[in-house]
């Protein structure tokens, strides 16, 4: 995608014609280390911190990657799984003019979202910019959102896009199925992204193994054995079977360790990796 943007500490310049998550469990304060070549994920505990301190940015940066490593072009529409409180999709929307449509069974504020979480985030002057602009147009957000912005309250899983129209349009048109943190939708958007080549990118978080008991992982991911106690399946139980389990499912699939602390392993597929 072209142009400037807040992300990138340049020029905002919106016109007004421009057109879930899961209850998360507390993180375990560890980072989550990725050999890229052998593809296998080690974990080293650091000293204790406030995560919140330290995952305030994840969504900017999260964000810059997103813009960094897919083709979206101004008015493609994201599809944002277990979005949460819509920090994520107000930056698209704004920063990027990006449509979303963000399913999550809690109802989300965006306008309030983007004023008490995005921009106070924003370089300084793109602050000021937009202040004044909402001095001169007060509904100049609301009017942004309306166009832009669109929440379905449910659960993401397979089943909704058999069930529920608006999604399974969505899904044909978007350029991109996010889920950041998605939780115990995570597995359901690869599912479903792989099914339907589209590009996606997960960031897995909570595990829930005793309500996903059906997630195996094999010998060839724990060692080359070839003895029968290897081949007995393990049951994922840990974040780092879960996104072994997660790569498995395609070998078209990649991983990367974002820039930002606690959970940020992201699995993705751009679509020019064929």
């Amino acid at each position: 995608m072209t142009g400037e943007s807040p992300e990138s500490d340049q020029q905002l310049d919106i016109s007004k014609n421009d057109v879930s998550s899961f209850i998360e469990e507390k993180y375990i304060d560890q980072s989550r280390n990725v050999n890229n070549n052998g593809g296998k994920i080690s974990t080293k505990r650091r000293k204790s911190k406030r995560h919140g301190a330290r995952n305030q940015h994840r969504h900017k940066y999260f964000c810059k990657w997103i813009m960094e490593n897919f083709n979206l072009k101004e008015g493609d529409l994201i599809l944002d799984i277990a979005g949460g409180k819509g920090e994520l999709a107000a930056r698209l929307s704004i920063c990027h003019k990006l449509n979303v449509l963000m399913v999550d069974p809690r109802p989300a504020d965006i306008q309030k979202t983007f004023e008490s979480l995005v921009l106070p985030k924003l370089p300084k002057r793109h602050q000021l910019r937009m202040t004044e602009r909402q001095k001169v147009e007060p509904t100049f957000l609301k009017t942004v959102f309306q166009e832009r912005f669109r929440q379905i309250e449910t659960l993401f899983d397979e089943y909704l896009i058999d069930t529920n129209e608006e999604v399974r349009e969505a899904l044909e048109k978007c350029s991109l199925i996010i889920g950041l943190h998605a939780d115990g939708a995570t597995e359901s958007i690869v599912n479903v992204a792989l099914e339907h080549n589209k590009p996606f990118v997960v960031v897995p978080c909570c595990v829930f193994p005793n309500l996903f008991n059906q997630r195996f992982l094999y010998n060839q991911y724990n060692n080359m054995d070839s003895s029968s106690s290897s081949n007995k399946p393990i049951p994922v139980r840990t974040h780092e079977q879960f996104c072994q389990y997660l790569l498995a499912k395609d070998e078209c699939l990649q991983h990367c360790t974002l820039p930002f602390e606690g959970r940020n392993f992201a699995i993705y597929w751009t679509q020019n990796q064929m």
